[in-house]
């Protein structure tokens, strides 16, 4: 799970190196880390999907799995628009799609910490 929050939290960064420079380089890192980040959310999401259906509570899962699952068709759109030429691939489009995976990325990661690690309960 830690790749694709890294990998869009990454792509985030270069887009506003970018923006800040306008160096083609921080537009072509922002393309790779989203691409990193749809394999590794893709395995990511393949192994909830196993894990949701061998586990018994399922109810824990469901929020991880549609943060993830929004994360990466938003990371998808946003790599179709990285992959324009020039500043309209980032601004303002590309940015606020930057912004909305990352936040939904980390969301899915707080859910699936909550999910996996809960603290034990004290029995009286």
């Amino acid at each position: 799970m830690p790749i694709p929050i890294i990998c869009f939290a990454g792509a985030l960064i270069t887009d506003l190196a970018y923006i800040a420079s306008t160096e083609m380089m921080w537009l072509d890192f922002s393309s790779w880390l989203l691409l990193a980040g749809l394999i590794g959310g893709g395995l990511a999401g393949a192994l909830l999907i196993i894990e949701l259906i061998r586990s018994h509570n399922r109810r824990a899962f469901v929020p991880h799995l549609a943060c993830l699952l929004a994360a990466w068709v938003i990371a998808v759109f946003n790599s179709f628009i990285h992959a324009r030429d020039g500043w309209t691939a980032v601004v303002p489009t590309g940015l606020s799609l930057s912004i909305a995976a990352t936040v939904l990325g980390v969301l899915a990661g707080w859910f699936w910490q909550s999910a996996y690690h809960r603290p034990a309960e004290i029995v009286r």
